[in-house]
């Protein structure tokens, strides 16, 4: 069977761009230096690719999640730290103006003291990170504040129970709140029992005084609770933070290990190839000269 020119030519140029199309897909892969740079590639590769990039977007919403829980049970512990320190400073007050040493005049002082301690604790009750009131439940950017007194001093909540909560896993929440009626005035109301202390100064009461150093230790412990309450919380989240952190590396790896390019083998295949390429050309030239000749003649 008489092989013609003209299929001499078409199988030279397919196989032509046959190389080209191997040479420009090398080169796209030094360029871009990933393995799959289209379905065509590696269908089966591109669907673990695409798998592996979802899960490092869950994982990123993960950790974005456990960082502001981070931060807002952190302020909270704060603040809990500070409501400790102005209690510890009651306490002490009560402990000695219940003493036969005090008078009249000097638990009048102290009564003065204990209005600042009030106000000090109403208004770390208030407290706001970014812009959102920490212990007011849902209520968080509302422009009522979770707690005000009238002027007899007595307290009133203007929040809610609601428990705000950041997703850290699937189907794994960790509740980040405290709200106000359950940290003040869940089994010690404390504005309460620093109302009563202030006004067992102002009587010279002292009687009354020393009865109330056990339900200021009871306030103290009811903050220390929730401060150690908050501390685990913190303590569950970091917790978290570090297995979607050494998770992520291992997705990583493995997104890494399916897509990247081995550029040492890919430079040696690209080599080879160009070989390939311009041998193709010069085969093809000295064939297409002869035959440009004889159809002139």
């Amino acid at each position: 069977m008489r092989v013609s020119n003209r299929q001499i030519m078409d199988t030279m140029t397919k196989n032509l761009f046959r190389n080209e199309k191997r040479l420009l897909e090398l080169q796209n892969k030094i360029s871009s230096g990933k393995r799959i740079n289209r379905p065509s590639d590696d269908p089966l590769g591109m669907k673990r690719v695409l798998d592996y990039r979802k899960l490092l977007a869950q994982i990123k919403q993960y950790k974005k999640n456990i960082a502001y829980g981070e931060t807002w049970l952190k302020d909270t512990e704060s603040v809990l730290g500070s409501v400790s320190d102005l209690l510890r400073r009651a306490k002490e007050i009560a402990v000695y103006q219940a003493t036969g040493t005090s008078t009249a005049q000097t638990r009048e002082i102290a009564a003065q003291e204990v209005k600042n301690l009030y106000d000090q604790i109403i208004q770390l009750a208030n407290s706001k990170w970014k812009g959102n009131f920490i212990f007011a439940g849902y209520q968080t950017k509302t422009n009522l504040p979770p707690f005000s007194r009238d002027e007899d001093y007595n307290a009133t909540y203007q929040g809610d129970t609601g428990k705000i909560e950041v997703i850290v896993g699937e189907g794994n929440k960790v509740t980040i709140n405290l709200h106000g009626q359950e940290v003040f005035s869940q089994e010690v109301d404390i504005f309460l029992t620093l109302k009563e202390l202030k006004e067992s100064l102002e009587n010279n009461d002292p009687e009354m005084i020393g009865s109330l150093v056990e339900e200021i230790d009871k306030a103290f412990n009811q903050i220390d609770r929730y401060r150690a309450e908050v501390g685990a919380r913190i303590n569950r989240l970091e917790s978290a933070e570090n297995y979607w952190n050494n998770f992520n590396l291992n997705i990583e790896k493995a997104l890494s290990d399916t897509e990247d390019a081995d550029l040492t083998e890919v430079m040696t295949d690209l080599l080879s190839q160009q070989a390939v390429y311009q041998a193709s050309l010069a085969t093809t030239a000295r064939i297409i000269q002869p035959s440009l000749i004889d159809f002139l003649r």
